[in-house]
């Protein structure tokens, strides 16, 4: 029997496949990885910009909740100084980061 969206069989669409996620996110890694050989003796200083760039793209697919919570302190920050009365959104990145680790996306290799 044929798939039919109001039939009772009807199934949810599957989640995003880590290689939709890779090639969403495959200019922000290439640019890490460029950065990172640009800079071998400081590029944890010099690359962290991308880093947190490659962590967001692969959060959003990957673990929305602690990214579209980083993206409301980082948006709020932006536009007023303060999230929840701090000025920084380390505790969301760090979210993200643990939520990474968690699906074995992060440390990022280049």
């Amino acid at each position: 029997m044929g798939w039919w969206p109001w039939s009772s069989g009807a199934t949810q669409a599957p989640a995003s496949a880590p290689a939709s996620v890779e090639r969403k996110c495959k200019s922000r890694r290439s640019a890490l990885a460029g950065c990172r050989r640009a800079n071998p003796s400081d590029s944890a200083i010099a690359c962290k910009n991308l880093e947190s760039a490659l962590a967001v793209c692969l959060a959003e697919e990957v673990c929305k909740a602690d990214a579209d919570e980083h993206r409301r302190c980082y948006t709020s920050c932006f536009k007023t100084g303060s999230y929840k009365g701090v000025a920084h959104c380390m505790s969301q990145e760090e979210a993200m980061l643990k939520c990474l680790r968690k699906q074995k996306l992060h440390p990022f290799s280049a």
